[in-house]
C-alpha cells in the first residue's frame, strides 16, 4: 500500500523541526527565525484541518471523534505555545521565550509521534492512492 500521505506530511514534519531547531534565541534574528518557524507550522496545521482531516473523517467518520479530535485539541495547545513564545520575543524576554519553545518542541514531538504512527496511516489506508493524491494536489503551496 501507498504511504503517500504518511511521506509528505512526514517529510514535512522534518523541515518544519528543522527550522525551529535553527532557531537561536540569543541572536537578533530570533524573531524572524520563529516567525519562519510558525509559519511553516502553521501552514502545515492548516493543511491538515482543511484537507486531510476532512478527507479521513468522510471516508471513516469515527475518526472524528478519536484522533482527529485528539490532534485538532493539541493544534490549539500548539497554537498557545506559538503565541507565548512571539509574545515573549517580542517583550525581548529571551529566556522565557526559550522555555515556551521547549514546551512547545515537547509537545510538537508528542504530537508528530502520533500523527505519524496512527493518523498519517490511517489516512493513506483509508482513502487510498486515489484520495490521497486528490489531497495532495490540493495543498496549496
Amino acid at each position: 500500500m501507498t504511504r503517500a500521505l504518511s511521506d509528505f506530511f512526514q517529510k514535512d514534519h522534518q523541515e518544519i523541526d528543522a527550522l525551529m531547531a535553527a532557531v537561536d534565541f540569543a541572536s537578533p534574528e530570533a524573531d524572524e527565525d520563529f516567525s519562519d518557524f510558525a509559519r511553516r507550522l502553521e501552514r502545515h496545521i492548516g493543511w491538515e484541518e482543511r484537507l486531510l482531516f476532512p478527507a479521513a473523517a468522510d471516508a471513516e467518520p469515527a475518526l472524528s471523534r478519536g484522533p482527529i479530535a485528539v490532534m485538532l485539541a493539541e493544534h490549539e495547545q500548539i497554537r498557545g505555545l506559538i503565541k507565548a513564545v512571539e509574545d515573549a520575543l517580542e517583550s525581548g524576554e529571551k529566556d522565557a521565550a526559550r522555555e515556551r519553545a521547549g514546551e512547545l518542541q515537547d509537545l510538537l514531538a508528542a504530537h508528530n509521534m502520533k500523527e505519524e504512527r496512527i493518523l498519517y496511516p490511517a489516512c493513506d489506508d483509508l482513502l487510498g492512492p486515489t484520495g490521497a493524491k486528490r489531497v495532495l494536489d490540493s495543498l496549496p503551496r
